[in-house]
C-alpha cells in the first residue's frame, strides 16, 4: 500500500510540475512592438515596394507593372502579416515592448503607457489584430489570383486597417 501512495504522490508531483510549465510557457509575453518592428514593418514595406512603383497616372494599381516574382511577393508578405496578426490576436499574454525597445522619442507615447491601454482593453486589441489578420488574407487571395483591382484597393486600405489600432493604443495624449 505504501509503495502504491508514494507513487501516486510522485505521479501527482510529476503532472503538477508538467502543469506549471505549460502554465509557464504560456505566459511568455509577445511584444507588440518588437513583432511590429521585426515583422508587421519589413512586410507591409516590402508589399509598398511592389506596388507603389505599379501605380498609373490616376493612382491605381496596373497590373500590368506587376510581374511574377512581384506577384508572388505581395502573397508571401500578406501572409507573413496573416501569420503576425493571428500571433498578437492569440497570444494570452501582450507585452508593449521586450525590456530592451521600450526606449521613446519625446513625441512618442511610452510603451509603459501603452501597456497601460493594452491592459484597460486586450480584447479590442486582439479584435483589430484579428481584423487585419482578416484584411491580409484577402490580400494574400487577391495576389494570388493576380488581381489588380482588388489588391490596389486592400494594399491602400491597409493603412485604415492599422489606424483604429494604432490610434487606440500607440496614439494616445494621455499619461
Amino acid at each position: 500500500m505504501r509503495l502504491k501512495l508514494s507513487q501516486a504522490l510522485f505521479a501527482l508531483a510529476l503532472g503538477a510540475a508538467g502543469t506549471a510549465g505549460a502554465l509557464a510557457q504560456d505566459e511568455t509575453p509577445l511584444y507588440v512592438r518588437d513583432e511590429m518592428q521585426q515583422r508587421v514593418d519589413p512586410a507591409i514595406t516590402a508589399i509598398w515596394a511592389v506596388t507603389n512603383v505599379a501605380l498609373d497616372d490616376d493612382g491605381n494599381l496596373d497590373p500590368a507593372l506587376i510581374d511574377d516574382s512581384g506577384w508572388i511577393a505581395i502573397a508571401q508578405q500578406a501572409a507573413a502579416l496573416e501569420t503576425v496578426m493571428h500571433d498578437m490576436a492569440e497570444a494570452p499574454v501582450l507585452a508593449a515592448a521586450s525590456p530592451g525597445n521600450t526606449t521613446t522619442e519625446e513625441w512618442e507615447v511610452s510603451m509603459d503607457r501603452v501597456q497601460d491601454l493594452i491592459d484597460e482593453n486586450p480584447a479590442a486589441f486582439r479584435a483589430y489584430a484579428s481584423t487585419f489578420a482578416e484584411h491580409a488574407a484577402r490580400l494574400r487571395a487577391a495576389a494570388d489570383a493576380r488581381d489588380g483591382a482588388l489588391t490596389g484597393e486592400l494594399v491602400a486600405g491597409a493603412d485604415g486597417a492599422c489606424e483604429g489600432c494604432h490610434l487606440t493604443f500607440w496614439a494616445s495624449s494621455e499619461g
